[in-house]
């Protein structure tokens, strides 16, 4: 078998290290986006690397690995703009109890309905919460104990 230059030269464009200055990062998000805008430059370098053996093999393992962390990121930052939207529900409706006026009563029974369906959706929505981040988890697991709490308090008549 004989070797071709531009053999060898595909091989050694994939192994080749570029030296590049970088700055450390102080968090993993800009590590994440230093990474990401490097992969993004590359795509758009035109002919794709060859992938042979463990090289192409990590390569893809690396690129596997970088889809679940965007998809974990997006998981999380959906469970965390819903916490918030709860979170204003709350608000809304220790405002309504703070009222204390029978009329102002019962939208704040409609409004704590409304926080437990909205805890129990993202329950639903994201079961594997558990795993990907336990503090989300534990934040979500607060707010449906304290909407059981207000409702076992409103029929027992704390608040009339």
């Amino acid at each position: 078998m004989k070797i071709q230059a531009d053999q060898i030269a595909a091989v050694q464009g994939t192994t080749r290290v570029s030296p590049t200055t970088t700055v450390p990062a102080s968090n993993f998000g800009e590590i994440l986006a230093r990474e990401l805008d490097s992969g993004q430059q590359a795509a758009t370098a035109g002919v794709p690397p060859v992938l042979a053996g463990a090289a192409g093999l990590t390569q893809a393992m690396a690129a596997q690995a970088m889809a679940g962390v965007s998809d974990v990121a997006t998981d999380r930052q959906a469970v965390m703009e819903n916490v918030d939207s709860l979170l204003n529900q709350w608000e809304k409706y220790a405002g309504q109890l703070a009222d204390g006026s029978s009329g102002q009563l019962r939208q704040a029974y409609g409004t704590l309905e409304t926080i437990q369906t909205g805890v129990k959706k993202l329950k639903d929505e994201h079961p594997g919460l558990d795993g990907h981040s336990p503090q989300l988890s534990s934040m979500v697991n607060e707010l449906e104990v304290m909407a059981a709490t207000e409702k076992i308090k409103f029929n027992r008549g704390d608040y009339l």
